[in-house]
């Protein structure tokens, strides 16, 4: 992309004009490799940390941090969509936000880290998540794959680092469940591979018999699905019913989120027996809408990804990554949250991009609390 079109892209942003589509490129623009030569240009013509008010008079800060960081995203997609996130494991984390204000543009080049805001407090730090969970047997038994060695585990399973695969030929049930601060890969007995974000699980036979292929869930759940048009794959929630017969799909279905979300990658499912998603689409709360998939799948590749974000909605993903419980003091901040941030960072690095909004907040190990 030239640098008039990222102009071009980036006055439609902030003036709150440009379409879904220019949305999306400008995203996709800020994600390459080599997008920082350019958006440093563009401080340059509207001054770093100046009061900019751009000729339409919009009402929108934005606030754009670049972190360096040479660790690796904690999961890799196995399609092509990991391609695109690759560079960002050792390139760069973006965090845009979106506030009400003037607008306003900061940038912090890959060598730096965000400056200390006063008013925060870090008594201990929380370490980011990473693979982990609990498998548990159709007996009861547990096997905590954390400290359970690489190689063929009990009852037909087998581990490898931060995957683990079925098998066993018998028809058992079993559970995989993922504690908060822990996430965990899962390939079926039918060649179906699943990830389980922090605080979700998955039921599930050793071997699918019958007609259908059926899985259950809570919390949050992506999956790429083996064809199979005679068997179809079902998931299901507690709140919805999800028919496959192959495909990729994410399902976001925890118990604290407003509603339950399905959002469809590729191929084709029906939610409750009523509604067919194509790709881009998601469903919730009875409403089909077109999204980016890239944004609900942000996690599985090693991402948080913020699209119009209230601080509770944003809080929520932290505290389930980093085991954390979060508190408010007085009225939370009114401010919208939108961007990537690596899901790879310590808490306190995330929290202080935030407190760049006037947030501030004390971290001390469990127990987060935020105040305006």
């Amino acid at each position: 992309m030239n640098q008039q079109r990222l102009e071009i892209l980036f006055q439609k942003y902030l003036n709150k004009t440009a379409t879904d589509a220019e949305r999306r490129e400008f995203f996709e623009f800020v994600r390459e490799p080599g997008s920082y030569e350019l958006l440093q240009a563009l401080s340059e013509k509207y001054p770093v940390g100046e009061d900019i008010r751009l000729p339409d008079g919009t009402s929108h800060q934005i606030l754009s941090a670049v972190l360096a960081s040479e660790k690796p995203a904690i999961v890799q997609l196995s399609s092509r969509r990991a391609a695109r996130r690759r560079w960002m494991s050792y390139a760069a984390a973006v965090l845009l936000l979106l506030a009400a204000g003037t607008p306003y543009l900061f940038y912090h080049k890959a060598a730096k880290a965000p400056a200390a805001v006063t008013g925060n407090m870090v008594i201990k730090d929380a370490l980011p998540g990473h693979s982990g969970a609990i498998l548990t047997l159709s007996d009861g038994r547990s096997i905590v794959l954390d400290t359970a060695k690489n190689g063929r585990l009990e009852e037909g399973f087998t581990k490898s680092d931060d995957r683990i695969a079925v098998v066993d030929t018998r028809v058992e049930y079993a559970t995989l469940s993922t504690p908060l601060g822990r996430q965990q890969q899962l390939t079926l007995s039918d060649g179906t591979k699943v990830w389980l974000n922090a605080g979700s699980s998955v039921k599930f036979p050793t071997r699918f018999s019958g007609a259908q292929r059926k899985v259950e869930i809570t919390g949050e759940v992506y999956f790429e699905v083996a064809s199979n048009a005679t068997r179809p794959f079902m998931v299901t929630t507690g709140k919805e019913d999800i028919l496959v017969l192959g495909t990729h799909f994410n399902v976001n279905a925890y118990p604290d989120e407003p509603m339950a979300r399905t959002t469809l990658l590729e191929g084709s499912v029906k939610v409750n027996d009523k509604v067919i998603l194509r790709p881009g689409q998601q469903y919730g709360n009875g409403i089909v809408s077109e999204v980016d998939t890239d944004a609900s799948v942000a996690w599985v590749t090693g991402f948080f990804h913020f699209e119009h974000a209230d601080i509770k909605t944003v809080m929520r993903q932290l505290s389930r990554w980093y085991d954390v419980e979060v508190h408010y003091e007085g009225k939370p901040t009114a401010e919208a949250f939108g961007g990537e941030i690596q899901r790879n960072l310590k808490l306190s690095e995330v929290l202080d991009l935030l407190s760049g909004t006037g947030i501030h907040y004390t971290l001390n190990d469990k127990i987060l609390t935020i105040r305006p």
